[in-house]
């Protein structure tokens, strides 16, 4: 998959229109890019079980690859059976009510102080139909906190957890463009931009069941989700462990797929850390 990841960077960065590439070939490389990923992530077909009644394994698909291609709306989605910790039935459990614990989204872009500002209400209403669509409607077990206070005093714009992972957002908007990345700033001809900087150090300590990462997710102002193009500099890959995660909408979609679906429990909500999250919401 990181081949993949690797050429679709270098394909899209030659036919891109800023560096006098066509237009009409980045949309194909963009689109065929997106289809082999869909391909590769077992989340994104209709088939993610082992056996009738037994439970999901991550990155297993039962039936065959050719199998999965055909198109059968006659047949209903399968779902993974969401498992509720402590589950709905634990009386002695009141931190959240099972109406709150089976309800996927909580809280909604809000004022923060005296001036509002306008561009970062929509900018977040945005990114949470981006996730309710293409993310929550994947993952049954996911839950998404919006506007969280961080226990450093700043905020965190998005929290979205399934099982015993936890992705931390927060958002941008720049120009369509082809954009370099270098772990620090991003560079798009001679301009220079910085994404937020946030810090998730002291939510891990909070959350040490949790596998906390933290996403930005950088939009573009016409709606395109594969738009702006980030390229990362070969120090600055996340996957090094050392960079932070910045990417546009289907990039996000498709890293929060992998990420929140291929842990040891995506089928599980846990209800203490939704409350915990509920409880510091601004």
């Amino acid at each position: 998959m990181e081949e993949i990841k690797i050429a679709y960077r270098r394909a899209a960065r030659a036919t891109h229109p800023d560096l006098g590439g066509s237009e009409e070939k980045f949309k194909q490389v963009q689109q065929a890019f997106q289809d082999i990923t869909e391909l590769e992530n077992p989340l994104s077909h209709d088939q993610t079980f082992q056996k009738p009644g037994e439970a999901p394994r991550a990155g297993f698909n039962a039936r065959p690859f050719d199998e999965r291609l055909r198109k059968t709306p006659q047949q209903p989605k399968a779902q993974m059976s969401t498992e509720y910790v402590p589950a709905l039935s634990d009386a002695s459990f009141t931190w959240l009510s099972k109406e709150l614990s089976e309800q996927r989204i909580h809280g909604e872009p809000r004022k923060r102080g005296l001036f509002a500002n306008r561009a970062r209400l929509v900018r977040e209403a945005t990114t949470i139909n981006l996730l309710s669509k293409n993310v929550l409607n994947v993952l049954p077990a996911a839950r998404l906190v919006n506007g969280v206070s961080s226990p450093q005093g700043g905020h965190y714009e998005h929290i979205l957890v399934a099982g015993y992972r936890m992705a931390v957002i927060n958002t941008m908007t720049l120009p369509e463009g082809y954009y370099s990345f270098d772990g620090n700033v991003l560079r798009h001809g001679n301009k220079m931009t910085q994404p937020p900087v946030f810090n998730i150090s002291a939510l891990q300590r909070n959350f040490m069941q949790m596998n906390v990462m933290a996403f930005t997710l950088v939009l573009s102002p016409t709606g395109n989700r594969h738009e702006p193009v980030i390229e990362y500099h070969r120090n600055a890959d996340p996957s090094l462990g050392t960079s932070p995660n910045v990417l546009n909408a289907a990039g996000l979609v498709r890293e929060l797929k992998l990420f929140l679906g291929s842990g040891p429990t995506p089928n599980v909500v846990d209800r203490a850390a939704i409350a915990h999250l509920r409880e510091a919401m601004y």
